[in-house]
C-alpha cells in the first residue's frame, strides 16, 4: 500500500475551482459549516495562503445540516422546530419553514443533488422524507422506526427513501442496513437489505451501497440496493479501524474511508477493490461529508482545535488534507436572512 503523510496547510482551501464569490460575505467562500458551541452557521472563508472561519450567517441553533453543494442548509432552533436556509451564498438568504416536520431531527442526510433529505428524530424515533428543498420544502409523513432493533447510527437519503444503519442491541433483533419508504410512495415498512452488529457510515454510488461494520471492522458492498440487494465484503484488510465516514469520489472509481480508530484516511480502488493509498492524520475523523465541491470533504466538526478537509486529487494523485483554524473573535458581518 502506498502511504502519504498528511499534507497540513493553512488556509490552502481556497484551490482554484471550490471557491465562489459570496455578495454578502468579504472574500471567497468556500462552504458552510455548523458550529456547535456558539450554535451558528459559520461560512469558510479563504484565499490562497489564507483561509478561516468565518462570522455566523445563522445563529440561535440547536443543530444544523449543510447541503452537500454548501447552498442550502437543514437547521434546527432552540425550539426543536426545523427550518430551511436557502440562499447562503447570495446577498441575503432565505429562512423557510418546514411544515409538519418531526421535532428535533438528531440526524440528516442529503440526497446527492440537495433537492431531497432525510432527517431522524431519536426523540420521538420517527424518520421522515423531506422534498422541495429547492424552493418549497415539503415533509412527508413521518415513518415510525421505533420498531428497529437497535440504536440508529447513521442515515442516508437517495431521494425516494431513507436508508438507516442500525446497530444490534441485543432481544433476538437483527442489526444493519435497513430502507423505510414513506408511506405515501407506496413502499411503506422496513426491509433489512444487510445484516451487520454495528454499521457506522454509509455512501452511495448509483445502485451501489457501501457501509462500515466497526464490529467486524470490515468495509460493505451492496449492490441493486434498491432492488434485489446482494451484499458482499469489499474491504477486510488491517487498516481498517472504527470507520467514522465514507464517500465515493466524483468519478466514482474511488473509496474514501475515514478510520478513526488509526487516524487514518484510506483511499481503495472500487473496481479491483484493492487499497491504493494510506494518509496518516493528526485528529481523529468524525465524519466524511462532501463540502460544496464534488471532490472536497470535510473530516469533522467544531470543536477546540481546526477544522479539517480532504481534497481528492484523481486516479493517480494523492488526497491531500488542509486544516482551516476557527477564530473566535471576528469583525461583525450582517448577513440578512428573509424569512417567509
Amino acid at each position: 500500500m502506498q502511504t502519504s503523510r498528511l499534507v497540513a496547510a493553512l488556509g490552502a482551501l481556497a484551490i482554484s475551482g471550490w471557491a465562489q464569490p459570496s455578495a454578502s460575505l468579504a472574500g471567497p467562500v468556500t462552504g458552510f459549516v455548523f458550529d456547535n458551541q456558539p450554535g451558528a452557521i459559520r461560512p469558510m472563508l479563504g484565499i490562497p495562503g489564507a483561509a478561516y472561519l468565518g462570522p455566523a450567517a445563522a445563529t440561535g441553533l440547536e443543530s444544523a445540516s449543510v447541503a452537500p453543494d454548501g447552498s442550502a442548509a437543514l437547521a434546527v432552533q432552540r425550539t426543536g422546530k426545523l427550518v430551511l436556509y436557502t440562499g447562503l451564498h447570495g446577498a441575503s438568504p432565505v429562512v423557510l419553514a418546514v411544515s409538519g416536520a418531526v421535532a428535533s431531527p438528531s440526524l440528516f442526510a442529503w440526497a446527492a443533488d440537495g433537492s431531497a433529505a432525510a432527517v431522524y428524530s431519536a426523540r420521538t424515533g420517527e424518520g421522515q422524507m423531506l422534498t422541495g428543498l429547492a424552493a418549497s420544502p415539503a415533509a412527508a409523513a413521518p415513518i415510525d422506526l421505533a420498531s428497529l432493533p437497535g440504536p440508529v447510527a447513521a442515515l442516508a437519503c437517495d431521494g425516494q427513501r431513507l436508508i438507516v444503519a442500525v446497530a444490534s442491541a441485543g432481544g433476538g433483533g437483527i442489526g444493519g442496513i435497513y430502507l423505510a419508504g414513506a408511506p405515501e410512495s407506496g413502499s411503506a415498512g422496513l426491509q433489512l437489505i444487510a445484516p451487520a452488529a454495528s454499521p457506522s457510515a454509509i455512501a452511495l454510488a448509483g445502485s451501489s451501497l457501501f457501509f462500515s461494520d466497526s464490529q467486524a471492522q470490515q468495509i460493505l458492498l451492496v449492490q441493486n440496493y434498491a432492488s434485489a440487494p446482494v451484499a458482499v465484503v469489499f474491504a477486510n484488510d488491517s487498516g481498517i479501524r472504527s470507520p467514522a465516514g465514507l464517500q465515493v469520489s466524483a468519478d466514482g472509481q474511488r473509496l474514501f474511508v475515514a478510520n478513526a480508530g488509526n487516524r487514518t484516511l484510506a483511499v481503495y480502488d472500487i473496481a479491483s477493490r484493492a487499497p491504493v493509498a494510506s494518509l496518516d492524520l493528526a485528529f481523529t475523523p468524525t465524519r466524511l461529508d462532501r463540502f460544496g465541491d464534488a471532490s472536497v470533504f470535510l473530516m469533522n466538526g467544531t470543536g477546540q482545535g481546526p477544522l479539517y478537509v480532504v481534497r481528492d486529487g484523481g486516479v493517480g494523485k494523492t488526497a491531500a488534507v488542509y486544516f482551516v483554524p476557527a477564530p473566535s473573535r471576528h469583525r461583525p458581518v450582517r448577513v440578512p436572512i428573509r424569512h417567509t
